[in-house]
């Protein structure tokens, strides 16, 4: 299941925002503890297609069973710059 937020990325901030879903109406969006925004017109131009991408990946694994070896997946752009982290998800 993909869960998606909003991270301030200025200088100092840490608000992170859960959102239902990473679209570009959120585009200029201000962060509601600093005012900067949390997703430029750049973020969202280059976000878009990793997003489609990570939507058909989550379809294709849709009625695949579960093993015990998950991880977390977090994807992340900012200004020209992409991210991706894995961590184990721990059941149980």
């Amino acid at each position: 299941m993909m869960r998606e937020v909003l991270k301030c990325d200025a200088e100092g901030c840490d608000h992170i925002e859960p959102v239902e879903a990473v679209t570009s109406d959120l585009v200029g969006k201000p962060c509601p503890k600093c005012g900067a925004s949390l997703l430029t017109q750049e973020d969202w131009d280059a976000w878009a297609p990793i997003r489609d991408l990570l939507l058909e990946l989550e379809k294709a694994a849709d009625g695949v069973a579960d093993t015990e070896d998950q991880i977390d997946v977090s994807i992340g752009y900012h200004d020209g710059e992409a991210s991706i982290k894995f961590k184990p998800v721990t059941t149980g």
